[in-house]
C-alpha cells in the first residue's frame, strides 16, 4: 500500500494518541463527570421534590419510619396528608368521613402529658384497627398565654416522630366533632 491509498474498509485515520489520551478510560470519565451526584430513583426523586415545596422541616430522628407529609394549605397546620392520600380523600376527612370511632380529649392536660397520652391512645387505636379518631385539644381559652398551646402542638405531634408512622392524614374537625377545637385523624391500616 502506498501513501495515497485509503486504508481497508474506508476507516478514517486516527491521530496518534497524546499524553492526555494515555490515561485509563475511568480516569477520563471521572474528569468529564466531575463532582456529579447519583440521582434517587424516579418515584423517590419525584416525591422528595414535590414534598419540598409544601412540607415544613420535620424531625428526622426516626427517618425510616416517618412518612413525609404534605400540607395542601401551608397556612393550615391542621390539614396534612401522607403520600398516597389525594385531595379528594382529604376533603372527605375534613367533612367527617369516615365517622370518628374514638375521641381523645386532651383538655386540662399539660403539654408533656398530652403528647404522651396522644401517642399511647393512637398506638392503641392503631392496634385495634380503628380508622378515624377525633383529637379534642380546645382553642386555648384557658391557656395562661395568648396562644393555644395544645392546639398548636397537636399537628406537629401527629406528623413527626413515632406517632406519625400510624397516621395517613389529619384535618380540622367539622363543627359537629368540635370545630376549631378538634382535629380528625385518619389512621393507617394495621
Amino acid at each position: 500500500m502506498n501513501g495515497r491509498e485509503k486504508p481497508p474498509h474506508d476507516e478514517p485515520r486516527r491521530p496518534a494518541p497524546s499524553a492526555d489520551d494515555t490515561a485509563t478510560g475511568s480516569d477520563r470519565f471521572a474528569d468529564l463527570v466531575g463532582d456529579a451526584k447519583r440521582l434517587d430513583s424516579g418515584p423517590a426523586r419525584i416525591a422528595r421534590r414535590a414534598g419540598q415545596a409544601s412540607r415544613p422541616p420535620r424531625d428526622t430522628s426516626r427517618e425510616g419510619d416517618v412518612p413525609s407529609f404534605r400540607w395542601p394549605e401551608p397556612e393550615n397546620r391542621h390539614l396534612a396528608a401522607a403520600p398516597g392520600i389525594n385531595d379528594q380523600q382529604l376533603a372527605r376527612l375534613r367533612r367527617g368521613e369516615p365517622e370518628p370511632e374514638e375521641r381523645i380529649d386532651l383538655h386540662g392536660t399539660r403539654l408533656a402529658e398530652a403528647k404522651q397520652l396522644l401517642a399511647k391512645r393512637i398506638a392503641s387505636a392503631h392496634a385495634r384497627a380503628l380508622r378515624c379518631l377525633v383529637v379534642v385539644h380546645g382553642i386555648g381559652k384557658r391557656s395562661p398565654t395568648p396562644e393555644a398551646v395544645l392546639r398548636d402542638a397537636v399537628p406537629d405531634w401527629l406528623t413527626r416522630g413515632a406517632i406519625a408512622r400510624h397516621i395517613l392524614a389529619i384535618a380540622p374537625a367539622p363543627r359537629r366533632f368540635g370545630g376549631d377545637g378538634a382535629t380528625l385523624v385518619l389512621l393507617r391500616k394495621s
